[in-house]
């Protein structure tokens, strides 16, 4: 089980064969006796909560990365529309002091004298 294997070596040296693993030479994890122990203790109800509790680990974090996006789009929406409200705030009262038909528009639409 803690074996390494290695492909044979193509007689050329150059380019393992076909059936090499895509990293290189194939490799067996070795795990110190603690985890022996604890991979031997797991049933399959254990491994299957453990498998839900991984899952909704990472659906809460696509949900938080997701909120967190929308939270940003939505404040960047809000600023930019007050930004532009008044940038047209101040040109329509530029054009209103130079225009006298649109002073008297804009005094019907804002109630002034």
């Amino acid at each position: 089980m803690n074996a390494v294997r290695h492909p044979p070596r193509s007689p050329l040296g150059g380019a393992p064969g076909p059936d090499a693993a895509l990293g290189g030479r194939v490799r067996t994890i070795r795990f110190p006796p603690y985890w022996h122990a604890w991979f031997a203790r797991q049933t399959e109800l254990r491994l299957a909560a453990l498998d839900e509790l991984v899952d909704e680990h990472v659906e809460r974090r696509v949900l938080r990365r997701y909120f967190r996006r929308l939270k940003h789009a939505a404040l960047f929406a809000f600023v930019t529309a007050a930004a532009a409200a008044h940038w047209f705030a101040d040109q329509i009262a530029w054009l209103v002091e130079r225009i006298p038909a649109l002073r008297a528009f804009w005094n019907l639409v804002v109630g002034g004298a």
